[in-house]
């Protein structure tokens, strides 16, 4: 199995006998948990042998609601697939475990997803500036005029001039809400937006199954929500 720790980065662990009823480990390494472990280390394989497990945060709530547990799968496979190993990534793993815990809040914020990548993307050393014209650098008092994902900002009016912005009105006044640290209620487009940033930063040269499984899985809930909205009416 694969982890993700604050000291090491991603660790693959061997579990013998992990699948058995009886196994000590029992839910202590179930995928989604928050766990301690004490592991024997292997320097000539990338394989350690894990002695003890004890759980401290199964996340019920989260794993009671589909799209919370399809955004979690998400952040999973993003750190299990591309994150470093055997490098301490203490930044990254708290916000990581920030955002279960906030997942298994039943009032969690819609742009939390959203969030992750953004400050993810801080902790990885390539920014996304919201405060400043990444042209003239011009502190940001109002959403602004336009967003650079090559270089990593937005742009304001006066350097924008005649020009078309490439993302609309609607979409900077999101990622102005996000700035001030607001709830945006629909940040399915700065979810994308920020995941192709990622995704050209960490060299991903293809889409996690876990996008497509939460993309089902929206599109499964507004269908059955637009159904019960029809039969009430």
């Amino acid at each position: 199995m694969k982890a993700f720790s604050p000291e090491f980065g991603v660790i693959s662990f061997l579990l013998k006998g992990g699948k058995r009823k009886e196994s000590p480990f029992k839910g202590a390494l179930d995928p989604l948990s928050h766990s301690e472990v004490v592991f024997n280390a292997t320097p000539k394989s990338e394989l350690h042998f894990v002695r003890e497990a004890s759980l401290l945060h199964w996340f019920p709530n989260m794993r009671g609601n589909l799209e919370h547990q399809a955004i979690a799968q998400v952040m999973a496979e993003l750190l299990l697939r591309y994150a470093p190993h055997g490098m301490a990534l203490e930044k990254e793993f708290d916000l990581l475990l920030n955002a279960f815990l906030a997942l298994d809040n039943t009032s969690h914020a819609p742009e939390i997803l959203a969030k992750w990548f953004y400050d993810l993307c801080d902790a990885g050393g390539y920014s996304i500036s919201l405060d400043h014209c990444m042209r003239c650098n011009t502190l940001l008092k109002e959403p602004a005029a336009d967003f650079l994902p090559n270089e990593g900002g937005c742009l304001c009016r006066t350097c924008l001039g005649v020009h078309s912005a490439h993302y609309s009105d609607s979409f900077m006044n999101q990622l102005w809400q996000l700035k001030l640290g607001k709830i945006v209620p629909d940040a399915r487009a700065l979810e994308n937006t920020f995941f192709l940033y990622l995704k050209t930063h960490l060299g991903m040269n293809k889409d996690l199954n876990s996008i497509s499984w939460l993309k089902e899985v929206r599109n499964y809930a507004n269908t059955t929500r637009h159904q019960t909205e029809k039969t009430e009416s």
